[in-house]
């Protein structure tokens, strides 16, 4: 069974519009090294940071009404690579608290890609604890 859908309506002569079942892009085990957290140790020297997360979205995708499968136009298109790069370079913010990191993301993520419906994101400091490590998750959905 295939994920994609036409939608007639959105035909023309030459290409139609088809519609997606929602897909996830996951990153997972992505390691910073950051500033972030209130302790004047923290401040001071860069700890390891753990990222998690997942965004859906529905990608609408434009090819050739005769051959659905050559696919040669794809609109709402997610990269993840430019999602990795966000993240990364949101953490030259310095963050004073995880609750300040994931505020921005909660504000900036759906701005800067609106084509994304639904996420969330963990951040866990691996070193703050010998004996446990610390996150906080945050979901958005629109």
């Amino acid at each position: 069974m295939s994920n994609l859908t036409l939608n007639n309506s959105k035909q023309d002569s030459a290409h139609c519009v088809l519609e997606s079942k929602p897909y996830t892009i996951c990153l997972e085990d992505f390691i910073l090294e950051v500033i972030i957290g209130i302790l004047p140790s923290e401040r001071e020297k860069a700890q390891k940071i753990l990222i998690n997360a997942e965004f859906i979205w529905n990608p609408k995708i434009q090819a050739q009404c005769e051959d659905s499968m050559n696919l040669d136009k794809r609109e709402d298109f997610l990269d993840y690579r430019d999602l990795r790069e966000f993240i990364k370079e949101s953490f030259a913010r310095q963050f004073g608290l995880l609750e300040e990191a994931q505020s921005y993301f909660y504000r900036e993520i759906p701005l800067r890609f609106p084509q994304i419906k639904e996420f969330w994101i963990k951040i866990t400091k691996l070193e703050i604890f010998e004996d446990c490590k610390v996150s906080i998750k945050i979901n958005y959905q629109k």
